[in-house]
Protein backbone atom coordinates (compact mmCIF):
# COMPACT_ATOMS: atom_id res chain seq x y z
CA UNK A 1 0.00 0.00 0.00
CA UNK A 2 1.01 3.64 -0.56
CA UNK A 3 2.02 5.51 2.10
CA UNK A 4 0.18 8.59 3.33
CA UNK A 5 1.65 11.40 4.68
CA UNK A 6 -0.63 13.78 6.59
CA UNK A 7 -0.28 17.47 7.28
CA UNK A 8 -0.79 19.02 10.62
CA UNK A 9 -2.54 21.73 10.11
CA UNK A 10 -1.92 24.60 12.47
CA UNK A 11 -4.28 27.54 13.39
CA UNK A 12 -3.28 30.88 14.28
CA UNK A 13 -3.19 31.39 17.99
CA UNK A 14 -4.15 34.99 18.25
CA UNK A 15 -6.97 34.60 15.52
CA UNK A 16 -8.44 31.83 17.55
CA UNK A 17 -8.33 33.76 21.06
CA UNK A 18 -10.82 36.15 18.75
CA UNK A 19 -13.00 32.91 17.85
CA UNK A 20 -11.61 32.86 14.16
CA UNK A 21 -10.59 29.80 12.38
CA UNK A 22 -7.73 30.48 10.43
CA UNK A 23 -4.80 28.17 9.04
CA UNK A 24 -1.38 28.68 9.36
CA UNK A 25 0.88 28.98 6.61
CA UNK A 26 4.19 27.33 7.35
CA UNK A 27 7.73 29.10 5.77
CA UNK A 28 10.46 27.34 6.49
CA UNK A 29 10.53 26.38 10.24
CA UNK A 30 8.05 29.09 11.29
CA UNK A 31 4.57 29.20 10.43
CA UNK A 32 2.94 32.79 9.50
CA UNK A 33 -1.58 34.12 9.78
CA UNK A 34 -2.31 35.65 6.41
CA UNK A 35 -5.11 37.58 8.68
CA UNK A 36 -3.02 39.14 11.28
CA UNK A 37 0.36 38.64 10.58
CA UNK A 38 1.33 36.39 13.64
CA UNK A 39 4.58 34.70 13.06
CA UNK A 40 5.97 31.77 15.48
CA UNK A 41 7.56 28.45 15.69
CA UNK A 42 5.76 24.96 16.58
CA UNK A 43 6.53 25.57 19.96
CA UNK A 44 5.51 29.09 20.45
CA UNK A 45 2.41 27.71 19.25
CA UNK A 46 1.89 24.79 21.04
CA UNK A 47 2.28 26.70 24.54
CA UNK A 48 0.08 29.77 23.37
CA UNK A 49 -3.07 26.22 22.61
CA UNK A 50 -2.23 25.42 26.16
CA UNK A 51 -2.72 28.97 27.26
CA UNK A 52 -5.88 28.58 25.28
CA UNK A 53 -6.78 25.58 26.79
CA UNK A 54 -7.39 27.39 30.24
CA UNK A 55 -10.06 29.57 28.48
CA UNK A 56 -12.38 26.66 27.61
CA UNK A 57 -11.52 24.36 30.99
CA UNK A 58 -14.97 24.73 32.53
CA UNK A 59 -16.81 24.20 29.41
CA UNK A 60 -18.39 21.24 30.41
CA UNK A 61 -18.49 21.46 33.73
CA UNK A 62 -21.40 22.91 35.42
CA UNK A 63 -20.07 25.82 38.10
CA UNK A 64 -21.96 25.32 41.17
CA UNK A 65 -22.89 28.79 43.46
CA UNK A 66 -20.38 26.93 46.20
CA UNK A 67 -17.94 26.38 43.78
CA UNK A 68 -18.48 29.93 42.37
CA UNK A 69 -17.86 30.99 46.24
CA UNK A 70 -14.33 29.02 46.87
CA UNK A 71 -13.34 30.85 43.08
Amino acid sequence: MAEIKLRKVMRCPVCFARENDVTLLKDGDEYYCIRCSYHGTADHIAGMYMDLRKKYRWIQHRVTLEELRIL
